[in-house]
């Protein structure tokens, strides 16, 4: 999509645009976060890469923006083997133009175990030195099961923290029945569309800081991914606000603690 910055580059730096640009890529990830290079693109010596993900444009009145937008390329690697010279896998990993974004543990029937062995295999199996799984360079990692999913934005080893990334049932927690497949199918059509994956990357994950006793932000950043209730308040609110306009009013209800303000 940019193929006149990629022509400087390689001019700038002959016979070495390929390793410049990974070498640069690298550095920006560890130093900034996927998110923000994906959100702000890369800027090197001979070459500038405005955006290495395209968003969703507000109209399809620019044709160039809506031939970017369905340039996105995903993939999705099974049994992805993370660190050189090891057997270390990781069930699934999803990248977006090249960087991955998501990393997932899947268990069921075949395995005999469930979400929460998979948990414990993020505490235990995976450590947060490898470049894979360090803080801000894969933005979420799952463990999901038919039942029930979870999700995780750092690991921390044994104190690494998992929020469900469940539907609700019955006025209590998991996933309600589903006559035609999975009670977690919809983790699949619903959150990892390619169009939810970039609505997401765009405009829900956040960086937050946290406040000590004294009421100050603390230094360390966080991201936080949505929750399955708070991306699906905002997404019909706005469905709710293209058919109706502005100027109605919405009543966010949940438990306290749920991430209403977020």
């Amino acid at each position: 999509t940019q193929s006149d910055e990629w022509e400087k580059l390689k001019d700038f730096h002959s016979g070495n645009a390929d390793e410049k640009f990974l070498d640069v890529l690298d550095r920006q990830i560890k130093r900034k976060g996927a998110i923000y290079v994906l959100r702000n693109g890369l800027r090197l010596s001979g070459a500038r890469f405005e955006q290495l993900a395209y968003f969703e444009p507000a109209t399809d009145r620019n044709p160039k923006a809506v031939e970017n937008y369905e340039k996105n390329i995903f993939s999705v690697v099974p049994r992805l083997r993370y660190k050189p010279d090891s057997n270390l896998e990781v069930d699934l990993a999803i990248f977006l133009n090249g960087i991955p974004i998501f990393t997932a543990e899947l268990k069921g029937e075949y395995t005999g175990q469930d979400v929460t062995d998979a948990k414990k295999q993020y505490k235990t199996d995976r450590d947060p030195r490898d470049k894979l799984f360090s803080p801000g360079r894969c933005l979420v990692h799952f463990a999901v099961d038919p039942e029930e999913v979870y999700m995780a934005t750092e690991l921390e080893g044994q104190d690494t923290d998992f929020l469900p990334f469940n539907k609700g049932h019955d006025l209590g927690a998991g996933n309600p029945p589903n006559p035609s497949g999975y009670r977690t199918s919809y983790f699949w059509k619903y959150l990892l569309s390619p169009d939810s994956v970039l609505d997401i990357v765009q405009n829900f994950i956040t960086e937050f800081r946290d406040r000590d006793d004294q009421g100050k932000l603390k230094d360390e950043e966080f991201l936080v991914f949505p929750r399955y209730h708070q991306l699906q308040a905002v997404r019909r609110c706005i469905v709710d606000s293209e058919r109706n306009g502005a100027g109605e009013r919405y009543l966010i209800q949940h438990s306290a603690g749920s991430g209403k303000t977020f």
